[in-house]
């Protein structure tokens, strides 16, 4: 059955929440996948963890989510940006990042993450990331015609979503 969740992956930002979706007859959200399948590996590991410092730090905490720090690939976008970044003390050129993370920018304080890929095709539809950006581009608009229909609402302060009943537990 192709159900999932949509459930709080960081709430820690000053300036932006982060949602994960995650199948129900599973136990790993889609964004832990992703973490957990490049956290060990020795060419992946440091762009893993520049990427999650960039969530955190400039988008969770600094400046939230801005347009400029999305890709726009059809109904989803991805991260990171292009361009240069400084994140902390250290600045990142992200023009040939080798990782893509599959999200949906709802507003500046709220972002669901989906999973991603290694970037080695040309574009999203080729190489290794072409499955995953399939994914979030059917989980985007299904999240995407939830909220036009109502199903889901975000809450007053941009930073939650509630079902329609006003419950935090949402099933799509």
């Amino acid at each position: 059955m192709n159900i999932f969740e949509l459930e709080i992956f960081d709430n820690e930002g000053r300036r932006c929440v982060f949602y994960t979706v995650r199948w129900q007859d599973t136990t790993l959200s889609e964004t832990d996948k992703f973490f957990f399948k490049y956290k060990n590996d020795a060419t992946l590991k440091r762009p893993l963890q520049e990427l999650a410092k960039f969530l955190e730090v400039v988008i969770g905490e600094e400046n939230g989510a801005l347009e400029a720090y999305f890709r726009f690939e059809n109904q989803a976008q991805a991260l990171p940006p292009s361009g240069t970044f400084k994140v902390d003390e250290v600045t990142v050129n992200y023009g040939n990042f080798p990782l893509r993370l599959y999200c949906l920018r709802i507003s500046e304080s709220l972002v669901i993450l989906f999973n991603g890929g290694e970037k080695t095709g040309r574009t999203a539809q080729e190489g290794k990331t072409s499955l995953v950006f399939q994914e979030a581009n059917r989980f985007a608009k299904k999240i995407l015609d939830a909220i036009y229909q109502g199903d889901i609402i975000i809450t007053n302060n941009n930073r939650e979503f509630r079902s329609f009943d006003g419950s935090s537990e949402i099933i799509l």
